[in-house]
C-alpha cells in the first residue's frame, strides 16, 4: 500500500526533475568545451610563439652569418636546436663551423642530419663536403653512394646528390684510361703476356681489337697451342689461324675435344716443327697417328695422355718412326694389351711412361703363369732389352693397372747405368724379383698384389737380400702389411756389392711409407736411421695403428721437415700441436685422421700452416673440408 501511495508522487518528482537534470548536464559539457577550446588556443599561441621564437633565432643565425660572424651565428643555431632540431638547422650550424675550420664538429653535425632523416640528402652533402675538405674523398664518395641509395629518385636535391657523386667519381679516376700495349715496346709486352697461359691469353684478346690483333701478330706467344681442358669442342678453323699465326714458331700442342682430330693432327705435323706433341680423350689411337708422326722430323715428346690408347702393334710404329729424336714418351696401352719392350734403337729416348689397363671379365689368351687368371707377364720376362735400345734411360716409370694376383719374372734394370728415376707399380711380391741400377736418385716402388707380402725381402730358402742404393734421394714404398723395420734393406747399401760407391751414402730428402706394418720400437729404429738426419718430406700412412706417440718421435728426429703426411693415422690435435713444434714445418696432411677435430686444424692454419684435411669415408662422420 504503501508503495502504491508513493509511485504517483516518485513520478511526479522525476517528471519536474528531469529537465532541470538535462539543462545542468548541458551547462556542464558547454563549460568542458570552452574550457579545451581555450586551452587549445593557449597551446596555440604558446606554439606559434615559440616558432616565432625559433624562427627569429634562425635568422638572426643566418643574418649573422652572411656577416660573418659565425660564432655568434653558432650561439643563436645552438638555442634554436636546443629548442627542435631539425636538418636545417644542423646544417647551418655545421655550415658555421666548417668556415671556422672546425671540420670534426662540422662532420659531426652532418652526421646527425643524416640520422635524425636518412631520407634527406642535405646531411649526405654536406658530410661528402667536409670529407672533401679534411681530404678523404674515397670516404666521400662512399657517403654520396650510401646517399643515392636512401634519397628518393625525385626532386632538386637527388639530382644535385648524384651530380657531385659523378664529379667527384671523375675526380678520383686516372686522368685517361691509356691501353698499355699501346704504350709499352712490343718487346716488353710479349714477356707480359708470356707469363700467362694459351687459354688466358685468348681470352684477353676479345677485350678490345687491339689487342686482338697484338695476340694475334706475335708468333712467341703461339708457341705452345694449349687445347687441354676446352669448354667445348675446338673448330679446325681455329687450328688453322693458330698455324697462320705462329709462322713456323708453333713447337708444341696438346690437342683435345677436336671436331676433326686427324685433319688438324696432320696439319699441324706437316706446317709447324713440332716438338711437344700432348693427345688427350683422343680415343684409341692406330694406323693414323703412325701417318701424321711420319710428317714430322722434329718430335722430341709425346705424351698419350687420358682418353687415349694405342696397341702393342701401335707403338712399336710410333717408336719406330720418332726413334732418331725422340726423347719423352708416355703411353696408355689399350684394355688388356701388354707391353712386351721397345725393339727399335732410341738413342735419345730419356724419359719413357707406360701404363697398363685390364678388363676383369677379359681372359687374354698366352702362356700365362699358373696363378695369372687374366694376363701373362710382360712378354714372360720383364723389359729384357731396355739397355739394348734405349742406353741413356735416366726416367722409367711403369705402371700397371691389370687385375692380376702377381708377376714372377725379374726386372732386371741393372745395365741402366743412367737411370736415375723410377716409378713402378708392379704386381710383385718379393724384393728378388728387381735388380736396380746403384745410381737410383729417385724410387717408388708399390706393390699392387692385395694380399699381404710380410717376406717381401725373403726368397724361398729364406734369404734376405737388400737393395745397393747410396745415391738414393727420394723413396715411396707402398708394399701391405711389409714390417717397416724392412725399409733399412732400401737404406742399407750391401757391403759386397760390386759397385762404384761413394765413401758415404748420401742422405734423403723426402721419405714416403704406405700400407706397412708398424709398431713403435721398429719405427724409433728406422727413424733413427744416419740417412734420414736432414729429411725435409716424411709421409707415414700405416696399416697398423698410430697414434700421437709417433708426432715426438717425428719432431724429435727431423727438425728440419717441411712436409708432413700422416693420413689415416689415429692422431689428434694434441698430435698437431707438437708437430707444430717444428719452426719449419710448412704443410701438414692429415686426411681420413678420424680422431682429428676441425678446431685443431684451424689451430694450425692460424700459425702459418697449409693443412690439407678431408675425410673420405662416411663412417667416421666427419665433414668434407676442402682447401
Amino acid at each position: 500500500r504503501f508503495l502504491h501511495y508513493l509511485f504517483p508522487h516518485i513520478r511526479l518528482c522525476s517528471c519536474r526533475l528531469l529537465p532541470a537534470l538535462v539543462t545542468a548536464v548541458a551547462i556542464s559539457t558547454s563549460r568542458e568545451r570552452d574550457l579545451l577550446a581555450l586551452s587549445s588556443h593557449v597551446v596555440d599561441s604558446v606554439a606559434g610563439r615559440m616558432n616565432r621564437v625559433q624562427e627569429g633565432l634562425q635568422r638572426e643565425g643566418k643574418s649573422c652569418y652572411r656577416r660573418g660572424d659565425y660564432k655568434t651565428a653558432i650561439g643563436h643555431f645552438d638555442r634554436a636546436i636546443g629548442r627542435a632540431p631539425s636538418v636545417q638547422l644542423l646544417d647551418s650550424r655545421a655550415s658555421c663551423y666548417e668556415k671556422l675550420n672546425d671540420l670534426p664538429a662540422a662532420l659531426k653535425d652532418a652526421k646527425k642530419a643524416i640520422q635524425s632523416q636518412n631520407e634527406d640528402p642535405t646531411g649526405y652533402l654536406r658530410a661528402g663536403k667536409v670529407l672533401v675538405k679534411m681530404e678523404k674523398q674515397s670516404v666521400a664518395l662512399e657517403i654520396y653512394a650510401h646517399g643515392l641509395k636512401k634519397v628518393k629518385h625525385i626532386g632538386q636535391g637527388y639530382e644535385l646528390l648524384r651530380k657531385v657523386h659523378g664529379e667527384l667519381t671523375t675526380q678520383l679516376a686516372p686522368p685517361t684510361s691509356i691501353d698499355p700495349l699501346t704504350v709499352l715496346p712490343r718487346e716488353l709486352a710479349e714477356l707480359i703476356l708470356g707469363y700467362l697461359s694459351f687459354q688466358q691469353r685468348i681470352a684477353i684478346s676479345r677485350v678490345s681489337k687491339q689487342w686482338s690483333g697484338f695476340i694475334r701478330s706475335s708468333p712467341n706467344l703461339w708457341q705452345h697451342l694449349d687445347l687441354s681442358n676446352p669448354k667445348r669442342k675446338v673448330k679446325t678453323a681455329f687450328v688453322s689461324k693458330a698455324i697462320n699465326t705462329a709462322r713456323q714458331k708453333l713447337t708444341a700442342a696438346t690437342l683435345s675435344s677436336l671436331h676433326d682430330f686427324d685433319k688438324v693432327l696432320h696439319a699441324l705435323l706437316r706446317h709447324c716443327p713440332i716438338e711437344h706433341l700432348t693427345l688427350c680423350d683422343t680415343g684409341l689411337q692406330s694406323q693414323n697417328l703412325v701417318e701424321a708422326l711420319k710428317k714430322s722430323k722434329h718430335i722430341k715428346s709425346l705424351r698419350l695422355d687420358r682418353g687415349t690408347e694405342i696397341g702393342p702393334t701401335t707403338l712399336a710404329q710410333v717408336i719406330q718412326v720418332c726413334a732418331s729424336t725422340l726423347e719423352t714418351f708416355q703411353c696408355i696401352l689399350a684394355r688388356n694389351e701388354e707391353f712386351v719392350g721397345i725393339w727399335t734403337k732410341c738413342e735419345h729416348l730419356s724419359t719413357l711412361k707406360i701404363t697398363l689397363t685390364g678388363d676383369p671379365s677379359r681372359v687374354r689368351p698366352g702362356n700365362a703363369a699358373w696363378n695369372a687368371p687374366v694376363a701373362p707377364g710382360f712378354g714372360g720376362a720383364l723389359l729384357p732389352n731396355l739397355q739394348e735400345f734405349t742406353p741413356n734411360l735416366q726416367s722409367l716409370t711403369i705402371h700397371d693397372k691389370k687385375p692380376r694376383s702377381q708377376l714372377h719374372s725379374v726386372l732386371d734394370l741393372r745395365d741402366l747405368g743412367g737411370l736415375e728415376r723410377l716409378d713402378l707399380e708392379l704386381p710383385i711380391e718379393s724384393a728378388h724379383q728387381l735388380m736396380l741400377p746403384s745410381k737410383l736418385v729417385h724410387l717408388r716402388f708399390v706393390s699392387t698384389i692385395n694380399n699381404a707380402t710380410a717376406n717381401f725381402f725373403k726368397d724361398s730358402d729364406g734369404n734376405v737380400r737388400g737393395f745397393t742404393l747410396p745415391q738414393l734421394q727420394s723413396l715411396e714404398v707402398a708394399v701391405p702389411w711389409m714390417d717397416i723395420a724392412l725399409i733399412d734393406l732400401f737404406l742399407s747399401c750391401d757391403p759386397d756389392a760390386p759397385t762404384e760407391m761413394p765413401v758415404a751414402p748420401s742422405k734423403l730428402k723426402d721419405l714416403n711409407l704406405h700400407a706397412l706394418s708398424v709398431s713403435p720400437v721398429d719405427l724409433v729404429a728406422i727413424l733413427s736411421h744416419p740417412r734420414l738426419e736432414y729429411l725435409l718430406e716424411f709421409g707415414l700412412r700405416p696399416s697398423s695403428p698410430c697414434d700421437d706417440e709417433i708426432t715426438d718421435l717425428i719432431t724429435d728426429k727431423f727438425p728440419k721437415l717441411h712436409t708432413v703426411d700422416l693420413s689415416g693415422t689415429d692422431i689428434t690435435g694434441v698430435g698437431v700441436k707438437k708437430l707444430l713444434r717444428n719452426p719449419n714445418l710448412r704443410n701438414l696432411v692429415v686426411n681420413d685422421c678420424r680422431y682429428l677435430g676441425s678446431d685443431a686444424v684451424a689451430w694450425a692454419r692460424e700459425h702459418g700452416v697449409k693443412v690439407a684435411y678431408r675425410m673420405s669415408s662416411s663412417e667416421t662422420g666427419g665433414k668434407k673440408v676442402r682447401y
